[in-house]
């Protein structure tokens, strides 16, 4: 694994700095849908702002996970996988997350908490730094969270689904 450069980590204090200083505690990327894009259905889009949010706060990706993050087709992106979601069997929805032993610096944006239907997130062995996003709380469906082998700090999220991966941290750490 590659260490940061002192570019990157002052890259990476800045942007926690801004969430720091946000009154609204959102720290989320500035992401413009181009009108052109078409999108299945308005969970698609979601997952497309959310993901567009991420890749701008992705530093290093030496494996080029996510250089094929383009275009309205998210269920194409590497590391992104889509299913029916459970409550309307007629739409796709992004349904797991899985970059692990990516080798990829950066922080996870508040906009990761509009993929509401993930159910699996793992993204281990990284070099994501920062803390965990607030909204991640509005991941109804999240079943499996693997943040592991990463560098992040700070309090973890209350509420919503996250309760019981809160209550099993603490428990960890104690």
């Amino acid at each position: 694994m590659s260490n940061l450069t002192d570019v990157e980590a002052n890259y990476i204090r800045s942007r926690q700095l801004l969430y720091y200083r946000d009154e609204f505690g959102d720290r989320g990327e500035l992401v413009t849908v181009d009108p052109s894009l078409v999108f299945e259905n308005s969970k698609l889009r979601d997952a497309y702002i959310a993901l567009q949010a991420w890749k701008q706060a992705i530093i290093s990706d030496p494996l080029n996970l996510t250089a094929n993050w383009v275009g309205s087709n998210v269920c194409k992106y590497t590391g992104v996988f889509c299913a029916r979601a459970p409550y309307n069997r007629s739409i796709r929805t992004v349904a797991g997350i899985d970059l692990n032993h990516g080798d990829i610096a950066g922080f996870l944006p508040e906009e990761l908490g509009l993929l509401t239907d993930v159910a699996l997130f793992h993204i281990n062995s990284n070099r994501f730094c920062g803390t965990v996003p607030r909204k991640f709380k509005n991941l109804k469906l999240l079943f499996e969270l693997d943040l592991s082998n990463n560098r992040f700090a700070g309090k973890f999220p209350r509420g919503g689904t996250l309760s019981p991966f809160s209550q099993i941290l603490r428990s960890e750490i104690q």
